[in-house]
């Protein structure tokens, strides 16, 4: 059963959701950002690809998926964007 919920309620659960997005976006960005450029010069291969890449890229798919996956069990909440509690469907006349 859904909990009911204030339009404040909501509103505040809104904006941490998309807090925690922003900061994934975040951690993801700079994991590949500060490894492709930090890696770079390097010049280390392994599998004949270069190793930056294969930390960068690939690794910053696993994060985002396992970042997810944190959002969705801890963060996210799911409810009605629809204010129950102000008097019924606007649509209804």
């Amino acid at each position: 059963m859904k909990s009911l919920m204030t339009r404040e309620q909501k509103e505040k659960q809104i904006r941490r959701e998309a807090k925690a997005t922003l900061i994934l976006f975040l951690i993801c960005f700079v994991w590949n950002v500060g490894f492709a450029y930090g890696l770079s010069g390097t010049g280390a291969r392994l599998f004949g690809l270069p190793v930056w890449w294969l930390i960068s890229t690939p690794g910053m798919f696993i994060i985002a998926v396992a970042g997810v996956v944190v959002l969705l069990k801890k963060v996210f909440v799911n409810f009605d964007l629809e204010d129950n509690e102000e008097g019924g469907d606007l649509d209804a006349q």
